[in-house]
């Protein structure tokens, strides 16, 4: 199943699209990962790398990584990543080592669904 998506994935893919004006407080990385049920332990091999990147970055919050309890979801891991602002996030997605770390060999197999949120509405 690992050759099952194997066409190139570049960092602007793995980078959520910016919006008609950048937010104006804290940011949330919501970002949903398609993984074959059999590469679950490849997968966050590959996150894990990737995440100790992320959380020495400044103005990195919390980072977060869930996973559907049904293997048939198209996207089964998501993660969900806190920044304090929405500058700080384009600071750490836009480095020479952020590019080599998500265009590594295996990502390729992994494609996602980028996109950044600001909260709206809080309750509790």
């Amino acid at each position: 199943m690992s050759d099952q998506h194997t066409t190139e994935i570049t960092a602007e893919d793995r980078t959520a699209p910016a919006g008609a004006a950048e937010a104006a407080g804290p940011v949330t990385l919501i970002n949903s990962f398609h993984v074959a049920p059999d590469r679950d332990q490849a997968f966050r091999e590959l996150w894990g790398i990737t995440s100790t990147y992320f959380i020495a970055r400044p103005g990195f919050v919390s980072l977060r990584l869930h996973r559907a309890v049904n293997d048939d979801t198209a996207y089964r891991w998501v993660n969900v990543a806190v920044w304090e602002s929405e500058a700080a996030f384009r600071a750490a997605h836009g480095t020479a080592e952020f590019r080599a770390l998500v265009t590594a060999p295996g990502w390729a197999e992994f494609p996602s669904l980028p996109a950044l949120f600001e909260v709206d509405t809080a309750i509790g």
